[in-house]
């Protein structure tokens, strides 16, 4: 299963230490990483990104994971400094765009939101940033494992205190009932005009106009999606297909199992949004 890790190091170093050891769990196919960072509390408590490393699709999920967890463990004054030293364009896009929104919308609304567009809970970044202290610093990780002890072990010798969390996708669900909804409304609309008198017409006429125009936009943020869904998913499997190269046979079954469940999933994910770009044609019909 797909899971989101922090763990909170004593300093820089250990947490530098800690996704080293992060990276060799990945290369003896204990698990797979699918992308990892580390950022840092200073001691004036200011949040920063002290190094993230850019892997195509997947870190850029990851950079907007990173710019959410600045955003809510100082601020979102604070993450124009994550973005200032972020180590990758994803990274320091996310953690800027995160400020951005987040002064738009009133406080950390749009970090918040940044994160379920994600996938990550933030009741558990609220449970990190109880331990990342000024000082302190914290691995961050988009990670697929089949056991639970071996991240526990090489954590714990290294001096972290691990945090997880399966990652859930509910974006593609909300592309779905948004569709519905602007489909019913269309739909709803061109009745009525069917019985509205010829001084209400033209006002109907234009709220029809309006919903195919969010209609519009909504198509394109679902062909995003879709091809987004597709580089990350490419990416998934590679991953996973490193770790059934190199993974002991009882290791390699759960991964070989995985990767089955990665690809039933897009399969699902892709059906629905399909059907939501075939319902949006319909609706602009």
């Amino acid at each position: 299963m797909e899971k989101f890790i922090a763990v909170v190091f004593e300093s820089d170093d250990t947490a530098f230490k800690g996704e080293t050891a992060l990276r060799g769990l990945h290369a003896t196919g204990e698990l797979a990483v699918y992308a990892a960072a580390v950022i840092g509390k200073d001691l004036d408590g200011k949040v920063k990104v002290k190094k993230v490393e850019d892997e195509g699709p997947l870190g850029t999920a990851l950079g907007l994971v990173i710019g959410g967890m600045v955003g809510v463990l100082a601020g979102p004054l604070a993450v124009a400094s994550g973005a200032a030293i972020a180590g990758s364009a994803a990274a320091a896009s996310a953690a800027a765009s995160g400020m951005a929104v987040g002064s738009m919308t009133g406080g950390l609304f749009g970090v918040y939101r940044d994160l379920w567009v994600a996938g990550i809970d933030s009741a558990m970044l609220d449970e990190v940033s109880v331990e990342l202290l000024p000082g302190k610093s914290c691995v961050v990780a988009s990670v697929d494992e089949v056991w639970t002890s071996p991240l526990d072990v090489k954590m714990g010798e290294a001096g972290g205190v691990v945090f997880r969390k399966p990652r859930i996708d509910a974006i593609d669900e909300q592309y779905a009932s948004d569709m519905a909804e602007l489909d019913r409304e269309i739909t709803e609309l061109k009745d009525e005009w069917k019985q509205a008198s010829d001084e209400t017409k033209q006002a109907i006429h234009d709220k029809i106009d309006a919903a195919k125009s969010k209609t519009n936009a909504a198509m394109e943020k679902i062909l995003d999606r879709i091809d987004e869904l597709d580089s990350q998913t490419e990416a998934r499997l590679k991953a996973i297909d490193e770790q059934i190269a190199t993974a002991k046979e009882n290791t390699r079954q759960k991964f070989e199992t995985r990767k089955a469940e990665i690809q039933a999933d897009y399969k699902e994910r892709k059906s629905k949004l399909d059907a939501s770009m075939a319902l949006a044609k319909e609706a602009l019909t």
